[in-house]
């Protein structure tokens, strides 16, 4: 956080505001004018700055996804308390991590990209370097190569090497070597309760491990200020598919 002659204001109070829920956080500006909000839910957010002898600075329309570690600059101007700078639309933010977000699936795309089923994990396939086999998976139900749920490859590994984290907890399946989660219909979570995941791969940090495939980090969708809700029917028919090449 600077002030116009680019000197660092410290001591500077921070809120963030999600959009959708009203949910607030507050911090102080550092001596070195760093002020950190960490493990905030993702969502869209309003973020005020303000301290005394300047104007309070608001920016609005940052867009938070899930696992981003993004880098807001606030610039103070000398003004009364009273007075207001508002920038609009969604700023630039950084991403000052090596973490990778490319594998970003957004809610738009959960839910309205059409899906032969409405299980989440069928939206894998949109990020390179993902393959679904899982009509070649073999074994029965309860012993090591079997699972209940889709098969995906991710990068070249394993179906048995990717993991599952449901709002930051392991979400495994019911084999015996932990493959991939899924119910008995092989649907994982209906694409109604999921607001968006990132897939992992090849370059993530040491703040991910256990299994060197994927890291599907998915949240799940909460409830706003507002009301909502969705309406589908569902005709899982094989005569509507595509014949195959014989």
């Amino acid at each position: 956080m600077l002030d116009p002659s680019g000197a660092v204001v410290s001591a500077a109070t921070v809120t963030a505001k999600n959009l959708d829920t009203g949910f607030t956080r507050t911090s102080i500006s550092s001596a070195t004018g760093r002020y950190d909000f960490f493990s905030l839910p993702l969502g869209t957010y309003e973020v005020r700055a303000g301290k005394a002898g300047f104007s309070e600075e608001i920016r609005t329309a940052i867009s938070l996804v899930v696992g981003q570690d993004a880098v807001v600059d606030l610039h103070l101007r000398v003004g009364a308390a009273s007075e207001q700078v508002t920038v609009t639309g969604n700023a630039a933010s950084v991403n000052a991590s090596t973490q990778d977000i490319s594998g970003l699936v957004g809610e738009r795309q959960i839910k309205d990209l059409p899906l032969n089923g409405r299980s989440y994990d069928l939206l894998l396939t949109l990020n390179p370097g993902v393959v679904n086999f899982t009509s070649q998976k073999t074994g029965g139900i309860g012993v090591s190569n079997s699972t209940t749920g889709n098969n995906f490859s991710v990068s070249g590994n394993r179906p048995q090497q990717n993991i599952f984290l449901l709002n930051g907890v392991e979400f495994t399946g019911a084999a015996e070597n932990n493959m991939q989660p899924g119910g008995s219909s092989q649907q994982l979570l209906g694409i109604d309760g999921v607001r968006e995941f990132n897939l992992l791969r090849d370059s993530y940090d040491a703040t991910y491990g256990k299994h060197p495939g994927g890291q599907v980090v998915i949240v799940t969708q909460s409830g706003t200020n507002g009301f909502h809700g969705s309406a589908f029917e569902f005709l899982p028919n094989n005569a509507l598919d595509a014949p195959n090449f014989f």
